[in-house]
């Protein structure tokens, strides 16, 4: 498991969320919930990632730490893993938008 692959997981699902319902304008909340289920909560799947991906913990996470607020280094890997993965649909979001505005296009 690489932070990649947590993005690119999280991003197919989203992907198959926006095909189900192709009327949804609005992705906030799916958006928030996969990066949320997708954020790794064992300590040592989280300590690998940021093993792999140093600035998981030396970054401060703009949301703060994770599960219970404390600035621990696992809750700020945490909170960054979430960040990291919720600019990822993001972006995955902008994608599928862009696709969509090009196929009207033509």
């Amino acid at each position: 498991m690489t932070l990649d692959s947590l993005i690119a997981d999280a991003a197919e699902e989203l992907l198959e969320w926006y095909q189900n319902n192709p009327e949804e304008t609005e992705p906030h909340d799916r958006i928030f919930e996969l990066a949320d289920a997708h954020t790794p909560i064992y300590y040592s799947e989280l300590l690998r990632l940021a093993a792999e991906n140093n600035s998981l913990a030396l970054d401060v996470p703009e949301c703060g730490p994770a599960f219970d607020g404390k600035p621990t280094p696992i809750n700020i890997i945490a909170g960054n893993c979430f960040e990291a993965i919720e600019a990822g649909l993001w972006q995955a979001w902008q994608e599928l938008i862009d696709e969509e505005d090009d196929d009207d296009a033509d």
